[in-house]
């Protein structure tokens, strides 16, 4: 069975995101979307609120709770190293989008360094489709902190969630 993790920090999910994970399915057995807990990063949305909104969101995609059980997908969050949470879950694979030759270089680097501490484990890059390539969570927040049209680059149960979040601010 091939063991596939798709990390992040997800804040929020788009659908650059999805176009990965929905892409991931092709070759890996089962997908755990890993939500990665950086301190030094401040989220919008808490740990908790970011598995909420990525059941959400592939719920909504696939419709039930059994897709979650047929296509074997699960989201957790996880701390610490990407490589020990892929060798905690028996993942083989580490699933990474790449929209940018900037994205490609730093991505690489840490590809070159997590296969010196996980030898076991692959890292599989897949580009972003093209449509999709100037999506970023950052770019998401700034449009939707200003009140601009966000519908184009995330789902919109997250849309939603992004409007509550900045009527608090």
């Amino acid at each position: 069975m091939v063991i596939g993790v798709y990390a992040g920090t997800f804040d929020p999910i788009t659908n650059g995101h999805i176009d990965i994970i929905k892409r991931s399915f092709s070759f890996c057995d089962q997908l755990i979307i890993g939500i990665g807990v950086n301190p030094a990063k401040k989220t919008l949305f808490t740990d908790k609120e970011r598995e909420k909104q990525i059941a959400s969101t592939i719920y909504d995609i696939y419709k039930g709770d059994d897709f979650f059980k047929i296509a074997n997908v699960k989201v957790q969050t996880f701390h610490g190293l990407l490589v020990e949470f892929a060798k905690v879950e028996k993942a083989t694979i580490l699933i990474r989008g790449i929209r940018s030759v900037s994205d490609f270089e730093y991505e690489l680097t840490l590809a070159n360094a997590n296969k010196i501490l996980a030898p076991g484990v692959q890292t599989v890059f897949l580009p972003t489709s093209p449509e999709l390539a100037v999506v970023s969570s950052s770019l998401v927040k700034e449009v939707a902190r200003y009140n601009g049209d966000v519908s184009s680059f995330v789902p919109k149960n997250i849309e939603e969630a992004l409007k509550v979040a900045f009527a608090k601010v």
